[in-house]
């Protein structure tokens, strides 16, 4: 009986994991973000990659790029955001494209700023009207094409996988306007690794069968 009871407790341990440990639910997280300033360069009048962050309240700063041109925030500014997988969202998917362009270590300053534009155009198209001096709206135009491109030849990419989305949900100061949505890299969680989704499921299934392996055993005993 005690064997069994022990059989019975990892299989629900692990249906646990495979469930709860899944995918979606690392991409569920909620969390709190503050902005604590503007790192990267401007462009004409605005910002762009990176703005630095403190999720929830870590003092290592996560730098992300903004991808709404509308909203606005202010330095010191917090709110609660969720992280939003990538996978399956063509537009988010996009701009994960663009985001790796501005993220690469041979970045320059024009491609960061040119990634910039264009990701913001890609989520508001008017944007284009505010496109600067000194920033190519055909480089820009180029860069969102490719994205494109890249996104319909590469759907199953695991690219998506090394980014994840901010979506803005409450918290933010009353009467001051929605905060962006941003995109970052996964490494960067606040100083904590985010859990990644192929080990949580892949420790579900190996206890599973370590249950099974079990109960066959008893059986056969």
């Amino acid at each position: 009986m005690k064997k069994l009871n022990v059989v019975l407790a990892l299989m629900v341990v692990a249906v646990f994991a495979m469930l709860s440990l899944s995918p979606l639910k690392a991409y569920a997280d909620t969390v709190t973000m503050t902005f604590e300033n503007p790192g990267g360069q401007s462009s004409g009048s605005d910002y762009v990659y990176p703005y630095d962050f403190s999720i929830n309240g870590s003092s290592t700063y996560t730098p992300l790029m903004c991808l709404s041109f509308t909203q606005e925030i202010t330095q010191g500014e917090s709110w609660t955001a969720t992280i939003t997988q990538i996978v399956g969202n063509t537009q988010y998917e996009e701009a994960a494209y663009i985001f790796s362009l501005a993220t690469a270590p041979s970045a320059s300053q024009t491609t960061i700023a040119d990634a910039q534009w264009a990701n913001w155009e890609l989520f508001d198209s008017g944007a284009s009207s505010s496109i600067p001096n000194g920033v190519s709206q055909t480089d820009v135009t180029t860069m969102l094409d490719n994205a494109a491109s890249y996104v319909a030849a590469n759907q199953n990419s695991s690219l998506y996988s090394e980014y994840q989305i901010y979506v803005p949900e409450s918290g933010w100061p009353s009467g001051d306007g929605t905060p962006q949505i941003f995109i970052g890299d996964t490494d960067f969680s606040g100083g904590a690794p985010t859990p990644e989704p192929g080990s949580l499921v892949l420790l579900g299934t190996g206890m599973f069968g370590l249950a099974t392996f079990m109960y066959r055993r008893k059986k056969i005993a």
